[in-house]
C-alpha cells in the first residue's frame, strides 16, 4: 500500500506571507531556485512538436554542476525572468521548474536518487511559503504519495500531491499536481505540473504526459547553446 504524508497548517498562517500592498495584502515573489548557466535572463531553447513544445534549459545546481533540463510543454512558455513556466492561458493547468539544494549530509543519504527523498522535502520546498504556491500563504492540507514513474527516465521519481492554496482574493483553491524529481550534483531538479482538483481527472492524461517527459541530467562538458529557435 502507498504511504502518504499529510501536513495541515492553520489557515491564518497566510497572514504571515503578506508583504504590504493594497489593504495590506501583498504578494510574495516565489523563490524557485532557478539559475541559468549564462544568466538569469537566459533564453529557452524551444523545439515545436505536434503536441506542443519541448523546453530545454541548462541550469546550475547550487554546487555549480550544470544540469540539462527538458520537458514537454503543451501550453505556451511564459517569458518570466528567472522562471521556467508553461501555462494554459485559458485554464488553470500549468507546469514549472524548481530547484532545491541538498545538504552535504543528505547527498550520501539519498545516494543521488530522488526516489529516496522524504515527503517532508517536498513540503518544505514546493509547498513552502517561499514556493510558487505560497504567494498568499503556505499551502495546507498537503498530502503526498509516490506513483509509478511510467515512461519517465530511470533517474526520475514522480509523486502526486493534493493541497489547498489561497487565491489573490484569499479564497481556498484545492489543487492536485505531479512532481517529477531528479538529483544532479547537490541540486534536486523538480518539474511541477497540475491544476485544480475539480479539473484534474479530465486533464490527468495530459498532466501525466508532462510529468513523465521531464528529464534532468548532468550536461555534457561541451555545453548547449541557450538560444531560442
Amino acid at each position: 500500500s502507498l504511504v502518504t504524508a499529510t501536513v495541515c497548517s492553520p489557515k491564518n498562517d497566510a497572514a504571515l506571507a503578506f508583504d504590504g500592498g493594497v489593504g495590506g495584502l501583498g504578494k510574495v515573489k516565489p523563490n524557485t531556485g532557478i539559475k541559468f548557466r549564462d544568466s538569469d535572463a537566459s533564453p529557452r531553447l524551444v523545439t515545436a512538436f505536434s503536441g506542443g513544445e519541448m523546453v530545454t534549459n541548462e541550469l546550475v545546481a547550487p554546487d555549480g554542476t550544470i544540469a540539462l533540463v527538458t520537458f514537454e510543454a503543451p501550453w505556451p512558455l511564459l517569458q518570466s525572468p528567472g522562471q521556467i513556466e508553461a501555462r494554459d492561458l485559458q485554464n488553470p493547468e500549468s507546469a514549472f521548474v524548481q530547484v532545491a539544494e541538498l545538504s552535504k549530509e543528505d547527498i550520501p543519504k539519498y545516494s543521488n536518487k530522488a526516489e529516496f527523498l522524504p515527503k517532508s522535502f517536498y513540503v518544505d520546498t514546493v509547498f513552502g511559503s517561499n514556493g510558487k504556491f505560497g504567494a498568499y500563504g503556505a499551502p495546507y492540507d498537503v498530502s503526498i504519495k509516490k506513483v509509478t514513474a511510467g515512461d519517465a527516465g530511470t533517474a526520475t521519481t514522480i509523486v502526486a500531491a493534493t493541497f489547498t492554496t489561497l487565491t489573490p482574493g484569499l479564497r481556498e483553491s484545492p489543487r492536485k499536481v505531479y512532481i517529477s524529481s531528479s538529483i544532479v550534483g547537490n541540486g534536486v531538479f523538480m518539474m511541477v505540473t497540475g491544476t485544480t482538483q475539480n479539473r484534474f481527472k479530465s486533464q490527468e492524461d495530459v498532466l501525466r504526459g508532462v510529468a513523465e517527459s521531464f528529464r534532468a541530467i548532468e550536461a555534457p562538458k561541451s555545453g548547449l547553446s541557450s538560444t531560442r529557435s
